[in-house]
Formats: structure tokens, C-alpha cells, sequence
């Protein structure tokens, strides 16, 4: 059962590297086509 409590580790310290990166790069606002600058279809 070691295995799956390493893979649990790394999958949790991916997502919050994930979610710190997203902030620092979008804040905290809504995401939309808008604030990303693209153009609706």
C-alpha cells in the first residue's frame, strides 16, 4: 500500500503546484473569454 500513498503524494503536490501557478497567473477573477482575450465564435 505504499505505492498508492506515493502516487496520492505526488498527484496532491501536482495539483497544488497546479492551483499556485493558475493564481499567480490569472488571480483570483472568473475566468471567461473576455479576461482571457479571445474572441467569441
Amino acid at each position: 500500500m505504499k505505492i498508492f500513498k506515493k502516487i496520492k503524494s505526488s498527484f496532491s503536490n501536482f495539483i497544488l503546484k497546479l492551483a499556485k501557478e493558475n493564481k499567480k497567473n490569472f488571480s483570483d477573477e472568473k475566468l471567461d473569454c473576455c479576461t482571457l482575450n479571445k474572441k467569441n465564435k
